[in-house]
């Protein structure tokens, strides 16, 4: 029988090991890579390499899914992310009722505050960042209206899902790296409803168990400017 899922996850600049511990049942599990490796739980792809910076082209599959699948559902998982359960699992519960879904941010309710702190942080240029929430404001997205930990994503591949990744794609390039400042801000455009999954968080989730990223370190971004990847 012919799977309808794909695993999708990307890796690049030996930030993190390729998890192979996952639950394969009844999906295909595809990684989008800069290294080969010769025997893996993944079938493992060449990654995108279009940009200078490894964070932009590792989202690339990330948010252009559907261009990286054939099957009806994809599910979305960072690399740092351990399947506990079969990936129809999570399609069955998440997406009975929705096209899309994602839990809810650990923290914050507002893409607002989520620009800020990631300012703050320096974990992009605070320039790009404000300059994308001033074009938000001035188009009259308005504050708390949820936000989604875009650490796994699941997706039902509608017309309106691809129209979705289109708008993500055309925002995380033209702005910040940071692509949960403009997940529910596509979504609004693309006029695609969002189910974001209640507590446990993704963090505390009984399907999945993520890792700490084995190195924190500077990256440069497609401009050629360092910026600080920890806790990305």
């Amino acid at each position: 029988m012919q799977k309808e899922i794909t695993v999708v996850t990307s890796l690049l600049a030996g930030k993190d090991p390729l998890i192979e511990e996952q639950c394969t049942e009844g999906a295909k599990f595809v990684a989008y890579t800069d290294f080969e490796k010769a025997e893996s739980n993944w079938e493992v792809k060449p990654a995108y390499a279009h940009f200078k910076s490894p964070r932009r082209n590792s989202r690339h599959p990330k948010i252009q899914i559907h261009q990286y699948v054939d099957t009806k559902y994809s599910l979305w998982m960072d690399a740092n992310v351990q399947l506990l359960v079969p990936a129809q699992t999570v399609i069955d519960e998440w997406l009975k009722d929705a096209d899309i879904a994602l839990c809810k941010h650990n923290n914050r309710d507002c893409i607002y505050d989520e620009a800020r702190i990631c300012a703050e942080a320096g974990l992009d240029d605070p320039r790009v960042i404000v300059e994308q929430m001033l074009k938000y404001e001035k188009e009259g997205y308005g504050t708390h209206r949820g936000m989604g930990e875009c650490t796994v994503i699941a997706r039902r591949h509608t017309e309106k899902v691809e129209q979705f990744n289109n708008y993500w794609w055309s925002e995380h390039c033209r702005n910040s790296v940071r692509d949960q400042i403009s997940f529910m801000y596509a979504a609004d455009k693309a006029g695609l409803k969002v189910k974001l999954i209640p507590p446990p968080n993704i963090y505390h989730h009984p399907w999945f168990k993520l890792r700490p990223h084995l190195t924190n370190r500077l990256e440069v971004d497609d401009k050629g400017k360092n910026i600080n990847t920890t806790n990305l």
